[in-house]
């Protein structure tokens, strides 16, 4: 066990992921793999289905990551993300 612990942040972004924002405040896990199992649900809720953005983006940061972005517009073109489409949010 590795020790870290890993937030769970949602970021509202334009269709490109050039301009991303944080939407909440981020939920924490004692393990990467809880952390990717949550955001799966996490991109289902209603909270993301009700988003006014074009594109909702899950992702696993470590705490260090998540203080590193902090609050300001980043964009999270590169990595490994979660998406979830204007498209598939209206759905259902």
């Amino acid at each position: 066990m590795s020790g870290l612990i890993y937030a769970l942040a949602l970021f509202g972004c334009s269709d490109d992921a050039t301009f991303c924002e944080r939407m909440d405040t981020a939920k924490t896990y004692e393990s990467r793999v809880a952390c990717e199992m949550a955001a799966t649900l996490e991109l289902n809720s209603d909270f993301v289905r009700r988003a006014d953005y074009p594109t909702v983006i899950s992702k696993c940061l470590t705490e260090g990551q998540l203080v590193r972005i902090g609050n300001e517009p980043v964009d999270l073109t590169r990595g490994d993300v979660l998406f979830a489409s204007a498209e598939d949010r209206n759905e259902g």
